[in-house]
């Protein structure tokens, strides 16, 4: 696993509501750093699981229903 360094991130979930879809979920993942720019797409079946959480240092808290 590796750690990036991003100036900017954006994390886009797009339903694929066409008829007969290849995939039921098509995510994108930008990033930039400079002038450099990064873009990662996944695809899925599964409902994308979007998790959000606070590390204080000591301990991690899931705030995704906060």
């Amino acid at each position: 696993m590796t750690i990036q360094k991003a100036e900017k991130i954006e994390i886009e979930v797009q339903k694929q509501t066409m008829d007969q879809p290849s995939y039921k979920y098509l995510i994108l993942i930008k990033s930039q750093n400079g002038i450099n720019k990064f873009l990662k797409l996944f695809t899925t079946n599964e409902k994308p699981i979007l998790k959000f959480s606070e590390d204080n240092g000591r301990i991690v808290i899931d705030k995704t229903n906060v």
